[in-house]
């Protein structure tokens, strides 16, 4: 009779095993990124740009344009969830990813600009600096008040250079909320994933922005799935 080899009936049987047991990513690892009462681990284009309000970083109505990145660390994939609203102002908050510091800075730090929680966007990369002309895909949803807190999530991809958003009111009092897919960035061309800061942006004078609960992941322990969805 033919006898197989012990080894090719153990991986028989280990194969068995993990075919009958599900394979589960490991659980996110969310970084917190703000205190909620000073800027430390923030790095502001201009000084009072910039403050802490309400247990959020506020931006400053008087300001020029500009942004506030996250100095203790930068990200080429991640995973970075916020709170946003606006207090005033003529655009949609703005956030900035995959750019670069440097001087003389670029505009908007030559960029991925996403707009929280609707999912406007701008391509602020040299040879680029416009609205995307096909690299940006919007899914549709209804169009929430961004005077209301919203939550959002961005999940990034920078081997790849893809992003995507996904964002969600806020019911009042709540701390959280299923987000739907709102927004994705690929550019197959010209991949523009790089280790870069993460960025919030003043998009123009006039415009008072808040962000709070603000955490990041990176590695992403599933860089193919949403947690807040």
């Amino acid at each position: 009779m033919f006898r197989r080899p012990l080894w090719i009936a153990a991986a028989f049987v280990l194969a068995l095993v993990a075919g009958m047991t599900p394979a589960r990513a490991a659980d996110p690892v969310l970084v917190p990124m703000f205190d909620g009462k000073t800027l430390d681990g923030w790095t502001g284009h201009a000084k009072d740009a910039w403050v802490v309000k309400n247990g959020a970083i506020h931006s400053q109505k008087n300001a020029s344009r500009g942004w506030i990145y996250y100095n203790k660390a930068q990200y080429k994939s991640f995973r970075w969830i916020f709170k946003v609203r606006q207090v005033s102002g003529d655009h949609q908050p703005t956030v900035l990813i995959w750019g670069k510091i440097q001087t003389p800075p670029l505009n908007g730090l030559g960029a991925i600009q996403f707009q929280p929680p609707n999912g406007g966007a701008w391509d602020y990369r040299p040879g680029h600096n416009n609205g995307g002309k096909g690299l940006f895909t919007k899914y549709p949803h209804p169009r929430w008040d961004i005077k209301k807190w919203a939550q959002c999530e961005i999940l990034a991809n920078g081997d790849t250079g893809i992003a995507r958003m996904a964002c969600c009111p806020l019911p009042d009092g709540a701390t959280k909320c299923k987000a739907q897919e709102v927004l994705k960035f690929e550019d197959k061309k010209e991949p523009a994933g790089r280790v870069a800061p993460l960025a919030i942006q003043i998009h123009n004078k006039g415009i008072e922005d808040e962000y709070k609960d603000l955490v990041v992941e990176s590695p992403v322990a599933d860089p193919t799935k949403f947690i807040t969805t």
